[in-house]
């Protein structure tokens, strides 16, 4: 039996209404859905009418929200993304009320430097300006924080200017909101690995924000076994080293396929000009920018045009995509450092590396390996299984008693 109420806190995005849907499917009426979002401002992705408006430019109503929270210790705060905004909740909220963070991807990968440094490709980097990383620098950081974790017994032999420094480094916002944190919900398992290598030590509990059957919906039967064209990325964020690709590809035999680059999510408009204009000059009639917001059912029907799909990150993202896609039956190229890459690996997945991309490699996938995909796929975002998730998660949060704290 459940007997806390949960509040979510969101940000106006395209996951948040099956998200909705999955959590009033399981566990109904327990749950306050808070949408930041200035009272200036359209939602631009929900349209449920369970979501409540929080207007966090709104001094007053912040105060309000805080005052409401703290009134009752028997709530849990569901954190999706830990933003700056969030960060702030969780460091302005009592410590006797659970919290839970639900990874996005840039939340961990962009707040915290060690992992930050990373996740670009070289060309990508170049663009950014980015120096590549030295081992030495990386040595340097990684001593560095060892140093800060440690600091009670440093400060016994470092010079007090030392541990100033690496307290303005580390000891972030981001850095204290963390240390707050109860419970760890990563899209990749894998990822809770790379929370614990910050120094805290949270409960891992599971969560999925679509299952395949809302995903793909009246799509679920289909199949995109042998057709031509290729999806790219995911969004419009450097992240997707996008540059690297498009030269890949620009050496190959791509005849009439159409190229598909999703760039209306996510990113700012310089990194996206600087998208379109090499997509442009270096693939030229074959690229094809998805410039515009499009509903499920106009992007789904992109997708059953690509037999082909390639996500060059280093970090956690495009998980939807791979889900959808893989099941579909395109063939997956992702790149071998991702912890996306190595999970589904390790699931038994047939996913090719991105080193591995040729004429060759583009051929269409055995039957075979895609009902293999497909199976897999199945066994870890079905309806019943993504509900089952949601029952895990519930589990865990009533183990955790505060008092003991």
């Amino acid at each position: 039996m459940f007997t806390k109420k949960i509040i979510h806190i969101f940000n106006d995005d395209k996951f948040i209404d099956p998200a909705i849907t999955l959590f009033e499917a399981v566990i109904p009426n327990v749950s306050e859905y808070f949408i930041l979002k200035s009272k200036k401002d359209a939602f631009q992705f929900i349209t449920s009418p369970l979501v409540k408006r929080l207007d966090f430019e709104d001094e007053v109503e912040m105060a309000q929200f805080y005052k409401t929270i703290d009134s009752n210790t028997n709530r849990v705060l569901f954190l999706h993304a830990l933003d700056k905004i969030k960060q702030e909740i969780v460091l302005n909220t009592s410590s006797e009320i659970i919290k839970v963070w639900f990874i996005w991807g840039f939340d961990l990968y962009s707040n915290w430097k060690l992992l930050r440094k990373n996740i670009y490709e070289s060309k990508t980097k170049k663009y950014l300006q980015i120096k590549r990383s030295l081992k030495e620098k990386i040595i340097f950081n990684d001593l560095s924080f060892f140093v800060f974790k440690n600091k009670t017994f440093f400060k016994k032999i470092l010079p007090s200017k030392v541990i100033t420094i690496l307290e303005n480094r580390f000891a972030t916002p981001y850095y204290k909101a963390i240390h707050l944190i109860d419970v760890v919900v990563p899209v990749i398992p894998d990822e809770f690995l790379l929370v614990k290598n910050i120094g805290i030590h949270p409960k891992f509990a599971p969560f999925t924000y679509g299952c395949i059957e809302d995903l793909l919906k009246e799509k679920i039967n289909e199949s995109v076994l042998g057709r031509p064209n290729i999806l790219i990325g995911n969004s419009a964020d450097p992240s997707n080293n996008h540059l690297e690709i498009f030269i890949k590809l620009s050496k190959l035999d791509l005849g009439e396929r159409k190229i598909y680059v999703p760039l209306s999510y996510s990113g700012n408009a310089a990194y996206k000009e600087f998208v379109l204009e090499q997509g442009k000059i270096i693939l030229g009639n074959n690229f094809v920018p998805l410039l515009d917001f499009m509903t499920l059912a106009a992007y789904n029907e992109i997708l059953l045009s690509c037999g082909t799909l390639i996500f060059n990150h280093v970090r956690q993202q495009g998980v939807g995509n791979i889900i959808s896609m893989g099941y579909l039956g395109a063939k997956l190229f992702l790149n071998k450092k991702s912890p996306v890459y190595s999970f589904y690996k390790k699931e038994g997945m047939c996913i090719h590396s991105i080193d591995d991309l040729n004429n060759a490699s583009l051929q269409v996938e055995a039957i075979q390996k895609n009902e293999v995909n497909r199976s897999i796929l199945f066994n870890l975002y079905s309806r019943e299984k993504v509900h089952f998730k949601i029952k895990e998660l519930i589990k865990v949060i009533n183990s955790i008693d505060k008092r003991d704290a």
